[in-house]
């Protein structure tokens, strides 16, 4: 018969397996924690990245669109011949301060190009593109197509990819809303394309993230080897999704496995585009993280059960020794049947011993802990990091949705914003308090004419020095924006009436008029004015008594103010 193990290679063998199992479940359930904050983590930069070319591709977006509009409405289109040399002149410079323009034209109400840039086209006729036959009717943002007609008039793409264009067009309409002719432009595939990858490095620049863009129907728009590999019939997306959508672990055509997240492009206006941006990272990077913690865990447990089980061989060698004493007396008191003599304090002393023995195990098994705390608090310090760079970064892409490149300046959408808000409140609190908002529309006078003869330099520095003036001179609570390319507003909030808005206006215009301007000399601003009403339908409608009031500055001499009332 086997004999059995002694009672301290017993109690070696269950204190030391007891002790491993409590560091094993600790240490799993700890590491599990981690390693779920670092994928979690890793989920959350690719989602941003998906939600921040979206919103960033959408503003772009609407930017360009409401250019175009603005530009049909210039009284120069409005009014003026279509075929003058200074509408060419305009589209030319409108070109070269925004290099995304393949094209832009002028086209007459039958179809027949007047004016271009660089004079393609002209003289050819676009009636049955469909750019055209919608802007007839409403301002129109088409989807991405390859070039036609320019195909062969443009340079070729550097990567060899076929020429593409996205198109933007709105009708010109005279006083009378009469169709007069369209004017519309020609952006470079590649300009949409650029936003989308700049976003994703601005954020995450060595993650190895990248961007797609999908149309409609789920198909490949960019990057170009993906959408030929598709139009050739190859399975270049995931077959297998989540509720219908790219999220999360999925394996695309390539046979690798990334982390994905799309975001929708949310049009603000007229451009129901359909888009998706799919942001997607590889697994191998994403998971890189997390391995690099496994293994840091790994190791650092082997060195814990290590150390744990030498404290368990020296407690059991301690534990034993006072058993072996109570074992020698019980085979005394069997053998010679008398009760010996036992240790003055054999059990004071054992029991202290025991205590130790426990406290060292105890020790051991909390400084274990505490370093997988400590690794966890690193981490969740790792991910606290990543989360407010991301925050960061978002606050940073809103700040330059929100405010004019040029002049630092709120830009139209952000004066768009505060005007609903004003708006609002107006409606609501206006007529207890007997305040009401207003709105000034500035124009730079002759502006025009600084550019052709100073350069547009110079003319960038008359705007950058018109829009410090403004903001020197507003109240703080007033918001000063820039409305068009020569054009400012300024919101005045809590104004007791119309004097108010006028004595606002005739200070920025004397300021303007007084102030020294370089090399370009004295300017002059016109300015229109006009209060908001209970009787409003919306913002717009102060907008565009503004701009009427506008209108008659600038007919009636320039370097005035003109206000305009709601009846007027």
């Amino acid at each position: 018969m086997k004999a059995p193990l002694s009672l301290r290679s017993q109690l070696g063998l269950v204190l030391g397996g007891l002790g491993l199992a409590v560091l094993a479940l600790v240490g799993g359930y700890l590491g599990n924690v981690a390693t779920t904050e670092l994928y979690t983590a890793q989920q959350a930069a690719v989602r941003a990245t998906a939600q921040s070319a979206a919103e960033m591709l959408a503003n772009q977006l609407r930017d360009r669109e409401r250019e175009i509009e603005l530009l049909s409405v210039a009284p120069h289109l409005a009014e003026g011949s279509l075929s003058a040399s200074h509408t060419r002149a305009a589209l030319d410079r409108r070109q070269a301060l925004h290099d995304e323009y393949a094209w832009m034209g002028v086209v007459d109400a039958d179809g027949l190009v007047l004016q271009a840039t660089g004079g393609l086209l002209m003289g050819r006729s676009v009636a049955q593109r469909d750019w055209f036959v919608a802007a007839r009717e409403r301002v129109y943002v088409g989807d991405v197509h390859e070039a036609k007609l320019l195909a062969t008039m443009l340079p070729a793409a550097p990567n060899g990819e076929p020429t593409r264009f996205i198109d933007f067009a709105a009708p010109i309409r005279d006083a009378e809303g009469r169709l007069r002719g369209v004017v519309g432009a020609h952006a470079h595939w590649r300009w949409v394309t650029g936003i989308v990858d700049g976003a994703a490095r601005r954020l995450h620049p060595d993650s190895g993230i990248e961007a797609l863009i999908l149309d409609r129907q789920g198909r490949v728009l960019y990057p170009e080897a993906m959408k030929v590999a598709q139009a050739a019939g190859e399975v270049v997306l995931p077959t297998t999704l989540v509720n219908g959508r790219f999220e999360g672990p999925l394996r695309f055509g390539d046979g690798k496995d990334y982390l994905t997240s799309e975001a929708p492009l949310y049009a603000r206006s007229n451009a129901e585009l359909g888009w998706r941006i799919l942001a997607r990272q590889p697994m191998e990077q994403a998971m890189r993280p997390v391995r690099d913690l496994q293994r840091d865990l790994l190791v650092l447990g082997v060195l814990a059960a290590a150390l744990l089980a030498l404290a368990a061989l020296l407690l059991a060698r301690r534990v034993s020794r006072p058993v072996q004493e109570l074992a020698h007396i019980a085979r005394r008191v069997e053998s010679e049947r008398v009760m010996p003599d036992f240790p003055a304090e054999p059990a004071v002393r054992e029991l202290a011993t025991l205590s130790d023995a426990m406290q060292s195990m105890a020790s051991s098994l909390l400084d274990t802990e505490q370093r997988l705390q400590r690794t966890n608090a690193a981490l969740q310090s790792q991910v606290e990091q990543r989360t407010a760079e991301l925050q960061a970064a978002h606050a940073a892409l809103e700040n330059l949705a929100m405010r004019d490149a040029l002049t630092s300046l709120h830009n139209r959408r952000s004066l768009d914003a505060r005007l609903v808000e004003a708006q609002a409140l107006y409606l609501r609190y206006g007529r207890q308090n007997g305040r009401v908002h207003g709105l000034l529309l500035i124009d730079v006078d002759d502006f025009k004419q600084v550019s052709d003869r100073f350069g547009h330099l110079a003319g960038d520095a008359v705007l950058r020095q018109l829009a410090a003036l403004l903001h020197s001179t507003v109240r703080v609570t007033d918001v000063a924006a820039r409305f068009g390319d020569q054009q400012f507003a300024v919101l005045l909030p809590g104004l007791a009436g119309p004097l108010e808005a006028v004595m606002a206006a005739e200070k920025i215009r004397t300021q303007v008029e007084q102030a020294d301007f370089g090399a370009v000399g004295h300017m002059t601003v016109s300015i229109g004015a006009s209060l908001a009403t209970p009787e409003d339908a919306d913002a717009h409608t102060l907008v565009a008594r503004a701009e009427a009031a506008l209108h008659e500055a600038r007919n009636g001499g320039r370097n005035a103010v003109v206000l305009k009332a709601a009846d007027a």
